[in-house]
């Protein structure tokens, strides 16, 4: 099996005013794993993943806050998140963002 998916088939979901994601690969195609590419200009609140997720980043100049802890991203950096790790964020970034399994399926 396999699928592919169009730039002209993404669904961007704009999820506050300086963070987007384009997503292409998602829950309804399989709850395994979900691909989007997500944008911020600015500062992201505080998240939990429920799953883990790994941010590849295009472009970016950005400052997460993971346990406490304060590390800078590059372009072309990676990130890998433990599931019910919580995060938060401030600067700009482009980043190809994997969830497994897909964003919105929880698994225990």
């Amino acid at each position: 099996m396999y699928k592919k998916i169009t730039k002209n088939e993404k669904v961007t979901r704009k999820i506050t005013e300086v963070h987007s994601a384009d997503n292409y690969l998602t829950k309804e195609t399989t709850e395994n794993i979900s691909l989007a590419i997500n944008k911020l200009s600015g500062e992201l609140d505080l998240v939990k993943t429920v799953n883990e997720r790994v941010f590849y980043f295009i472009s970016a100049n950005v400052d997460f806050i993971i346990d406490s802890e304060k590390v800078h991203f590059e372009n072309g950096d990676v990130l890998y998140l433990a599931k019910n790790t919580e995060y938060s964020a401030m600067g700009d970034f482009e980043a190809v963002v994997i969830n497994s399994p897909a964003f919105g399926v929880i698994k225990e």
